[in-house]
């Protein structure tokens, strides 16, 4: 690394520091993505950048991090993902001080020594209106400078410190609410580490996941999360992949099978070497997320930064009115100090900001103030069925008896759940629960054998017994289905998941399960429906019957059975074309293209990662409600900003008329404008309680 790019340690305190960054000098327009990047580190706190100076200041969490850590991951950045961003040149305290200094200087120093510190702090103002005027842009830095200019040149050297002394402090408290905002953020992006076992040159030792790299030999047992994305090298392991894959049963991985961070093994030993660590692994999804969603500009953050450039021009023209009428230069200084442009640009995205964080610690990730704007003009929902309205868990059906004499139904069961109560397999646990519910007594056998991701095996009354999949009993204990295939064929067609039960070679059973319909379902749509939602959809792939049943019980409009992954798209495209503004909410890998392609696409908690790549908004925790809260909390952004941009206009409209009038002096004018975008700050800030 070269002295040009290397990061230096400036100064330190307990839980801060001071960086110097060569880079940032040669390229500030960085800055915006460089900010959001430094906010993502572990226990950092917040982060103040100046550009210019190549400084960046940064306060952290001693107990999460501390200095040279935070030095080695800013000496880490790589430069060349870096992005142009908007950022404005931040205001510290420091600056309020040396302005108050200025103005003390001007009111006690002879008028002929006054203009020296008075035109060595205005000059910046001034400086920026140049060169907005230099770019052709009409932007409120023109305006300041021009009121500043005017006081000048008029030698009221006293006013025009006191001015800027009020416009470094309304930015100063502007950027600090803003700064607030974007660091409760922040919070929900700092990655959460867990210790793991590794084994490194023959021994085993216990290190932080954070510390992880590639090749790394992961040693992992019954209850672990899988710290990074890798490959299988020995054991076996029965894994939980809901929060991936959104399958709701657990997958067999053994030798060269791939498995993903963010992942538990629900059973056996494996040994998995790490592949993809950190930012490469499927667990660095949401924190992708998030810092998407701060760099993302909604259509309304769009209109009213345009709204704002045009009243600039406005109270150019209403200045220039007022000054052909009354020749007053300090009317015309009081106009020019009236800005409806940082409230209107400022307000919306930090509400936006707040109602994100208020929707994350509901449970809830919204990628932006753009799928805030569309959630809150939806009228319609597509629920896909599996893993959405269904949980994840399964639900005992049927249980078939092929020999009712000797093993009827009840305790087919009851022997099934007696013997699967030793396994932690979904099915294993749906079984138990139901001879639970039915009140079934224990049935006393022998040593249960666990095949893992197959079956059990276990002595029943001297006879040897199996329980498992259909490939398990088939190719293990040679099992003919031939006989009960067409029982077999209709509960399939049903979407029934299958256990099977033999007594010495004999297939005496079988159970079938589903997934099992959640019972908030009903409640959600019926609150959506109080929102405004005007259709609810579901999409399944289950036969017509069976669709029409659920579509019933949950009180559903429309549903489209058999669905594939290319019809949920054709759906969507077809309710879009009637007019309908659609809201998909699914999970799995199947449902990415149908979550682009619908106004708002909503991820389920245990949605793939693409899924949640896709969609504008993800839920954190396995309950539909979510979505109602997706739906409350984006009516209310929506109603804040609108409110806010109607609040700007009528009070800054008041105090420039005032100003007009010559009721107000520019101090004054400059103080209540300050004040008015500083409350409407505060407001949109409030909005995250």
């Amino acid at each position: 690394m070269t002295n040009q790019t290397l990061v230096t340690l400036v100064h330190k305190l307990p839980g801060r520091l001071r960086a110097r960054i060569p880079y940032l000098r040669q390229n500030q327009d960085v800055a915006g993505w460089l900010k959001t990047q430094l906010l993502s580190l572990a226990g950092v706190r917040s982060v103040r950048l100046r550009p210019a100076a190549a400084s960046a200041v940064l306060t952290y969490d001693i107990n999460k991090t501390d200095e040279l850590t935070l030095l080695a991951q800013l000496n880490a950045i790589d430069w060349s993902l870096a992005t142009d961003s908007e950022y404005e040149t931040e205001y510290c305290g420091g600056d309020n001080l040396l302005n108050i200094a200025g103005l003390a200087m001007t009111q006690f120093l002879p008028k002929r020594w006054a203009a020296l510190p008075a035109m060595v702090l205005i000059a910046p103002t001034i400086a920026e209106g140049i060169d907005s005027l230099r770019h052709r842009e009409l932007k409120v830095e023109v305006l300041d400078g021009l009121a500043l200019g005017l006081s000048m040149v008029r030698g009221d050297y006293r006013t025009a410190m006191l001015t800027q002394s009020l416009l470094t402090l309304g930015e100063y408290f502007e950027q600090e609410t803003s700064r607030h905002s974007d660091e409760l953020l922040s919070q929900l992006m700092q990655p959460q580490y867990h210790p793991v076992w590794i084994e490194r040159d023959g021994t085993s030792c216990e290190i932080n996941a954070e510390q992880l790299t590639n090749g790394d030999v992961m040693l992992l047992g019954p209850g672990d999360n899988i710290p990074a994305d890798g490959t299988v090298l020995r054991g076996v392991g029965l894994i939980n992949q809901a929060s991936m894959t959104g399958e709701s049963v657990p997958v067999r991985r053994e030798c060269g099978a791939w498995v993903f961070a963010g992942t538990q093994v629900q059973d056996g030993n494996i040994a998995v070497r790490a592949d993809k660590v950190g930012d490469e692994s499927s667990t660095a999804n949401i924190r992708r997320f998030i810092t998407e969603s701060l760099s993302q500009r909604s259509e309304t953050q769009q209109v009213t930064q345009k709204m704002a450039d045009r009243r600039v021009a406005i109270t150019l023209a209403a200045g220039a009115g007022v000054f052909a009428l009354t020749r007053d230069w300090n009317r015309l200084a009081s106009v020019f100090l009236v800005d409806y442009s940082c409230a209107l640009k400022l307000s919306t995205p930090i509400a936006f900001k707040s109602i994100m964080y208020k929707a994350a610690n509901s449970g809830l990730l919204l990628k932006g103030g753009r799928a805030i704007e569309q959630l809150a003009d939806i009228d319609t929902v597509v629920f896909d069925k599996t893993g959405t309205l269904t949980y994840g868990d399964m639900l005992v059906t049927d249980v078939v008896s092929f020999d009712p004499k000797h093993t009827w139904a009840e305790r087919l069961l009851a022997i099934a759940a007696s013997v699967e109560e030793h396994s932690n397999h979904p099915l294993a646990r749906a079984v138990v629960s139901a001879a639970k519910q039915h009140e079934l007594p224990h049935i006393n056998h022998g040593e249960v054998e666990y095949v893992i991701a197959h079956g059990l095996i276990s002595e029943l009354d001297d006879h040897r017994m199996a329980i498992g999949s259909r490939h398990f009993l088939h190719e293990h204990y040679n099992i003919d289905f031939g006989p009960f295939e067409s029982q077999i064929d209709e509960l399939e067609e049903q979407g029934r998941h299958l256990l099977f039960i033999s007594l010495d070679e004999r297939l005496v059973g079988m159970i079938g399960l589903q997934d099992n319909v959640r019972e908030e379902a009903a409640e959600v749509i019926s609150q959506l429906r109080d929102l405004g939602v005007k259709n609810v959809v579901l999409l399944t792939g289950d036969k017509y019957h069976k669709a029409e049943q659920m579509a019933k019980e949950l009180g559903i409009d429309r549903f489209y059975a058999e669905a594939t992954p290319e019809s949920k798209v054709s759906v969507v495209q077809s309710l879009q074309e009637q007019g309908c503004r659609v809201m998909f909410v699914g999970d799995g890998v199947n449902d990415a293209p149908v979550l682009t392609q619908a106004n708002v696409g909503l991820a389920m908690n245990r949605s793939t990662e693409l899924a949640q790549q896709a969609a504008d908004a993800v839920l954190l925790q396995d309950s539909l409600h979510g979505v109602v809260v997706a739906r409350e909390l984006s009516v209310e952004a929506m109603r804040l900003v609108n409110s806010n941009i109607r609040l700007t206009e009528w009070i800054n409209s008041g105090i420039m008329l005032a100003a007009a009038m010559g009721r107000l002096s520019p101090t004054y004018s400059a103080l209540l404008h300050n004040g008015t975008t500083m409350g409407v700050l505060l407001r949109s800030l409030a909005a995250r309680k």
